[in-house]
């Protein structure tokens, strides 16, 4: 593994304390600067943020849309192969081994510095956020380098880092969010006066230390849950769900969202608006036209009278559909074409909000149904009825989230977040015998994915969550669906019809170890691993 150094400019805390959130974006361009060992925690803070929300809002979020059945490949273009059978190679997505990597060595030394100065508060958000990113690998590859993963120094690098076991790494993971609470919440208690506040480089919370402290909390809860169907883990994870139960701070009730101060400029947009919608001088980008959402996606809100699919897609203006809400097939060897005789995304949407929207790194509707599974298995107090609000509640806060516009749509006609509320309420009215909308209706009208007319059948509790889950992360933190869906198995969504993989739903389960990796590092490497047979430690379910 390379050595993760970089160079950073100086003056960016100057610009960051001035509030000129145009130059953050210029952290990295001077290769003469301070190197990043030595550099202020503050001043890198941002750029560590902003890193981050291009890896999750774009590179992640792109790959689990593929996977997790949301998007699949028109007819406007050819490619995409190993999208359409999941036939991975090493270089498949490698370059989100050494981005996250190299993120992690950011936090590290925000982490490490701060400490050492003093600074409780951004170590603390600096260790937070190395849970997050360390989860993020481990979800995806499982064993990888973590306890040697981050010595490497411009003096001394470790290029060959050992492999540690994805569950282990995990376990360690809630011991470094608990200690970044403990850390918060007694710097706030004894130290209130003399502590050094976080100010603009915290682009995701602005400071607010209550809010870092709701997020580990609630990024906690998710690593404890997904690893919750591991027959051999049961104990450790209802022991440590009390202590969660026990804790003050919270859960997130707001979506947590990082906002550089993105711009209709070179370099400056949101990524997402950026790959998939237009260039700076606001033109279409051909790439707008390759990928499209699924029929199957489409279908769940169109034939569940679920308002939301005006905010994402638009109707087919043209072809035998014109006029309808129509889909791509994964897979399909022959799909429509990509620019009228489809439903594109809707253009400052709820998925393509604009070239200065913020990027999710969780949303608040995630946060809500975690705490309802957790209080509907019982790992959490509360039992039916608290499980019960917090599962409308996450289906309401994804209403007020694909709603909401970018800041510079807000004085627009694209600004319907007042209609979030009403619409929610139209969408629980609509579906009071619907067992994936409604908590209390035991059956559903349908099978998933089958016509309308057809059979009822029981629905879980479990299975509700995770399809309105479904429908809130689609196409926004598209890989946190795709991690439930190994989890759970739900929705039961089609696999893509060229599939090469032997699993009964035809689908992966994992990356690959990218090549970087291979060709660096290959006596620490997991040997026999297969995209389609190595599953991740917490995939127990089928």
């Amino acid at each position: 593994m390379k050595n993760t150094s970089k160079f950073l400019v100086a003056l960016a805390l100057v610009s960051l304390m001035t509030g000129c959130s145009d130059d953050f974006f210029d952290i990295n361009e001077n290769p003469n600067s301070l190197t990043l060992e030595s550099a202020t925690p503050n001043a890198i803070l941002a750029q560590a943020l902003k890193v981050t929300a291009d890896n999750y809002g774009l590179t992640l979020n792109t790959y689990g849309s593929w996977t997790a059945g949301y998007w699949g490949k028109t007819g406007t273009v050819n490619g995409y192969n190993a999208e359409r059978t999941y036939t991975y190679s090493s270089t498949y997505q490698q370059g989100l081994w050494g981005s996250v990597y190299d993120n992690l060595k950011d936090y590290d030394n925000i982490e490490k510095n701060g400490a050492a100065q003093g600074l409780v508060y951004i170590s603390s958000i600096a260790k937070i956020m190395k849970a997050l990113n360390y989860q993020l690998l481990v979800d995806q590859y499982g064993d990888i380098p973590y306890s040697q993963s981050l010595q490497a120094d411009a003096a001394t690098p470790l290029l060959a880092p050992q492999y540690d076991k994805a569950e282990d790494i995990y376990k360690d993971l809630v011991v470094k969010l608990d200690e970044a609470v403990a850390a918060i919440q007694n710097e706030t208690k004894n130290n209130s006066a003399t502590a050094v506040a976080v100010g603009p480089e915290d682009i995701v919370f602005g400071g607010t230390m209550a809010n870092w402290t709701r997020f580990a909390n609630t990024l906690k809860l998710r690593i404890l849950l997904r690893q919750s169907f591991v027959p051999a883990l049961d104990g450790y994870v209802r022991t440590e769900m009390a202590k969660l139960q026990s804790s003050t701070g919270g859960f997130v009730t707001a979506d947590v969202l990082v906002q550089p101060g993105y711009l209709q400029t070179a370099g400056k947009q949101n990524p997402f608006w950026n790959s998939y919608r237009a260039n700076p001088a606001g033109a279409r980008i051909a790439q707008s036209n390759y990928q499209a959402g699924t029929q199957y996606v489409i279908d769940q809100y169109d034939k569940n009278n679920d308002p939301r699919v005006s905010q994402l897609y638009v109707l087919a203006s043209a072809g035998t559909f014109n006029g309808k809400y129509k889909g791509v097939v994964l897979g399909d060897p022959n799909p429509l074409p990509g620019s009228t005789q489809i439903s594109r995304w809707k253009d400052y949407g709820g998925i393509l909000k604009g070239y200065d929207a913020p990027t999710p790194l969780m949303l608040a509707a995630e946060s809500y149904f975690l705490q309802a599974e957790a209080k509907s298995r019982g790992f959490l107090t509360g039992g039916d009825a608290a499980a019960k609000t917090d599962y409308n509640n996450g289906i309401r806060t994804s209403f007020v989230y694909f709603y909401a516009p970018a800041p510079s749509r807000a004085g627009t006609t694209s600004n319907v977040s007042a209609n979030a509320a009403a619409d929610y309420a139209k969408y629980l009215a609509a579906n009071t015998t619907n067992g994936l909308v409604d908590w209390d209706a035991a059956t559903t009208t349908t099978t998933l994915g089958a016509p309308v007319g057809s059979p009822t059948r029981p629905v879980s509790k479990l299975e509700k969550i995770i399809y309105q889950k479904y429908l809130a992360m689609n196409s926004v933190t598209a890989i946190e669906a795709w991690n439930e869906y190994r989890r759970t198995t739900f929705p039961k969504f089609p696999a893509s019809l060229q599939s090469t993989s032997p699993r009964a739903d035809k689908l992966p389960v994992r990356l690959l170890y990218p090549q970087t990796e291979i060709s660096t590092n290959a006596s620490n490497i997991p040997t026999g691993v297969n995209q389609f047979t190595s599953k991740i430690f917490w995939d127990v379910m089928d």
